[in-house]
């Protein structure tokens, strides 16, 4: 497991809005049983999304947002294989981040 993986999301009722979650966890801290995720949504989810603070991760082909308001924590049992990877689109997903813990 690795940040920026993308995994199934373990809150099946949740799916149909928000299939995955995107580890943003450092990799320094491997050897704790959790891991700090963000859920992926999908663009009817919710209004108001923002391309700064919601930015497009593509999954399996799909166009999905970050919605960094989500946050949550998942111990690793709970997280399936990586489906994918977001490290591509790791700056505008640190930019979100900052701007939700920063404010800009």
């Amino acid at each position: 497991m690795a940040r920026f993986d993308i995994h199934l999301n373990p809150i099946e009722p949740d799916r149909e809005d928000f299939p995955f979650v995107l580890q943003i966890q450092s990799d320094l801290l491997y050897r704790f049983a959790e891991r700090v995720c963000v859920p992926l949504a999908r663009p009817h989810a919710f209004p108001g999304m923002t391309q700064r603070f919601n930015p497009e991760v593509k999954v399996l082909g799909e166009t999905l947002r970050l919605h960094p308001l989500g946050i949550a924590v998942f111990f690793t049992r709970e997280l399936s294989t990586a489906v994918a990877n977001a490290k591509p689109e790791a700056i505008e997903i640190e930019t979100a981040l900052d701007m939700m813990l920063r404010g800009y």
